[in-house]
């Protein structure tokens, strides 16, 4: 692409004020690495790409099947069987031919991870699986790599920039314990709406943008929300465990960490209820139930008499809560309950908190099954 028409590529960006060439020479000599060619990588490689991202690594194992198309919008039937990073880098080469693409078609393991994510300056965990977002955080945090993270449940979907320097935050502050299968289960399972994937994707590569270039507010420290159903946004911080191991220490440890023991734990998250539980106590007295939802959210559930404090007021209303009572947390989904349920018991100090696995859906389900 020559200068004249490279201009013309990325005109609409290079008018932008607070952006300009220098902003465009910065994206050129980037090299950003997406882990996952699915739901979230897929947009997020297209728009790194459009933007002008130099040089543009993906790494997935996975083939084409059908049931991908509905949200993995770079693969059509054509490509049904096919290496999804093959795919990926034959279609992105075509869209800007100014850009370089390496791919692998293969996963992110221990042994590989070391030597592909040595080569680029930034990380976009795509992934859907706890064993894959572990091994690349800690390898991102050995190396100094900035990583954004992203992941979809259903209608939600949550962002946010990890070990952008040193000291930050990583995916062990918001998940210090990796949840067992059905606490969080895929979407395979769950389902998963589409558009909320292409949205986390988008804004996964946004976010990227923004850490390499230098303008807006990237997401550091920070875990946003989105509920497409609700059209709700909430940002909440995330705080440093302190107290607890933040992975291994060195690329030998790295090396022998058993990771698939790790995620394959099945003990519940602390203070943890499920449905059954939570039905037998939303009428006990010596109970308050918090609804840590927006409050334009839904479904509502007028009959459970549920105190509604959304998650980013928790911290200014803790007063409202009763530490004389059991406090039983709950929300859409149960991912912001996990959070909710950190603040108020290591920065906050309460006792007697626990949160309802599966959000105020799981119990809606089990009622129905109810004779």
């Amino acid at each position: 692409m020559n200068t004249s028409t490279s201009y013309e590529y990325y005109q609409r960006q290079l008018i932008l004020k607070g952006f300009g060439e220098e902003a465009q020479l910065k994206l050129q000599q980037a090299k950003i690495l997406v882990i996952g060619a699915g739901g979230l990588g897929c947009p997020a490689i297209q728009y790194l790409s459009a933007m002008g991202i130099g040089c543009i690594g993906v790494v997935d194992g996975d083939l084409v099947s059908a049931s991908n198309l509905h949200r993995q919008i770079l693969f059509s039937v054509n490509d049904i069987g096919k290496q999804k990073a093959q795919v990926v880098f034959e279609k992105v080469s075509v869209q800007n031919t100014s850009i370089i693409i390496h791919s692998w078609s293969e996963y992110l393991t221990q042994q590989n991870a070391f030597n592909i994510i040595e080569q680029y300056d930034i990380v976009l965990d795509c992934t859907d699986n706890f064993l894959a977002r572990y091994i690349i955080n800690d390898m991102c945090v050995l190396l100094k790599k900035p990583l954004v993270f992203g992941a979809v449940f259903q209608y939600e979907g949550q962002v946010a920039v990890f070990n952008m320097i040193e000291h930050d935050t990583n995916y062990r502050d918001l998940f210090p314990l990796a949840p067992n299968a059905d606490q969080a289960p895929n979407c395979v399972e769950a389902g998963v709406y589409a558009i909320t994937t292409g949205i986390i994707g988008m804004m996964q590569a946004g976010e990227a943008i923004k850490v390499i270039t230098g303008i807006g507010n990237p997401l550091r420290n920070q875990l946003l929300t989105v509920n497409m159903l609700t059209n709700s946004f909430y940002q909440i911080e995330i705080s440093p465990r302190l107290k607890d191991p933040k992975g291994p220490g060195s690329k030998e440890e790295f090396l022998k960490t058993n990771y698939q023991t790790f995620c394959s734990n099945t003990s519940s998250i602390k203070d943890e209820i499920d449905a059954v539980e939570f039905d037998q106590l939303i009428h006990r007295e010596d109970v308050q139930l918090i609804d840590i939802r927006n409050e334009d959210e839904l479904p509502r559930v007028d009959e459970l008499n549920a105190l509604r404090i959304p998650l980013l007021s928790l911290k200014k209303d803790a007063e409202l809560l009763d530490q004389t009572k059991r406090i039983v947390l709950f929300c859409h989904s149960g991912m912001r309950t996990q959070s909710a349920i950190e603040i108020l018991q290591d920065e906050l100090h309460f006792n007697n908190v626990s949160h309802l696995k599966g959000g105020i859906i799981q119990w809606i389900h089990f009622k129905s099954k109810q004779p």
